[in-house]
């Protein structure tokens, strides 16, 4: 794999003096293993960026980091030209929202009290709600369309309508950055459509910075304004979407050939499905797919 790193000039329509979040550096070490190495980049104020890549590429770790959640790191982090690690975490979750892959918690919370959640960083220790916080919470209850769902279990909705629910509480939280680890994973096309055009709408409606992990190429490409590839921890790609959609490119980034076409409305290529594994798996026998899929679930590699 190449070292380089693809560079491109990128536009933004909101004049900006200084970097949002400057990256410089950054590595992250476990072990014998290196899971980010030296990796350098900028997010301006009221960009989009997608941070793509294989699994294990590096991605939800980088993502920890710019909110502070992981800090066994070098190298340096700036958020508004301050060390991120020198910002209080309350201060820090007035002004960065992270929204993790939802993984199922040991205690039961309703709805409500899940959004209620994103307030506690405005809160003063040990106080309640109050009547303000309350109007906020169901100001972002009703905009992602979940009120009916107020006094249900968490565990208890669906992907869908979790996902909702998390970016409620993200809503609530009242901050400049949305860091998104994912959202639309395991999603059916109708809630990827409806989260992709909500964050579309926090995005270009209410001014905000929007840091989001994808597995979606096609996405990445669509609705971003910056993209960074990870491969092994390494920044293979850093740059404007209608950059991204090449085979060098895409190739460094997966280590695979991809089929792209041209988007029938856009003036961007996107990754069509691959006829050469349909055809494979339609002539693979039984035993094949069985085997392929016992591994799977062994996490044969």
């Amino acid at each position: 794999m190449p070292n380089s790193v693809v560079n491109t000039d990128k536009t933004n329509h909101i004049p900006i003096l200084s970097p949002l979040l400057s990256v410089r550096n950054l590595t992250v070490k476990r072990k014998t293993k290196t899971l980010l190495n030296a990796v350098s980049f900028d997010v301006v104020r009221g960009e989009h960026l997608t941070i793509i890549g294989a699994n294990g590429a590096g991605k939800s770790t980088l993502l920890k980091c710019l909110d502070n959640l992981l800090n066994l790191w070098t190298g340096e982090i700036l958020f508004e030209g301050q060390p991120i690690r020198k910002v209080s975490q309350r201060e820090l979750a007035r002004r960065i929202a992270y929204v993790q892959q939802f993984v199922p918690g040991i205690f039961a919370f309703t709805v409500r009290q899940r959004v209620e959640m994103g307030r506690y960083p405005h809160l003063r220790p040990l106080s309640s709600i109050s009547e303000t916080d309350q109007q906020i919470v169901e100001e972002a209850m009703r905009l992602m369309d979940i009120m009916h769902l107020a006094d249900r279990f968490v565990e208890t909705l669906s992907g869908g309508e979790m996902q909702k629910v998390q970016l409620a509480a993200a809503l609530a939280q009242q901050t400049d950055v949305l860091c998104l680890d994912e959202p639309t994973t395991y999603l059916d096309y109708k809630h990827q459509r409806e989260i992709g055009q909500w964050l579309r709408i926090f995005h270009q409606r209410q001014a905000k910075t929007i840091i989001e992990i994808t597995h979606d190429v096609n996405r990445a490409a669509m609705e971003s304004t910056h993209v960074i590839a990870l491969n092994s921890g390494n920044i293979v790609f850093d740059g404007q979407p209608s950059s991204l959609m090449t085979q060098e490119n895409l190739h460094n980034i997966y280590g695979i050939h991809f089929q792209l076409a041209d988007h029938p409305e856009l003036p961007i290529k996107i990754v069509v499905p691959d006829k050469g594994f349909a055809d494979w798996a339609v002539s693979a026998t039984t035993n094949q797919l069985g085997q392929i899929y016992c591994d799977s679930v062994r996490g044969v590699r």
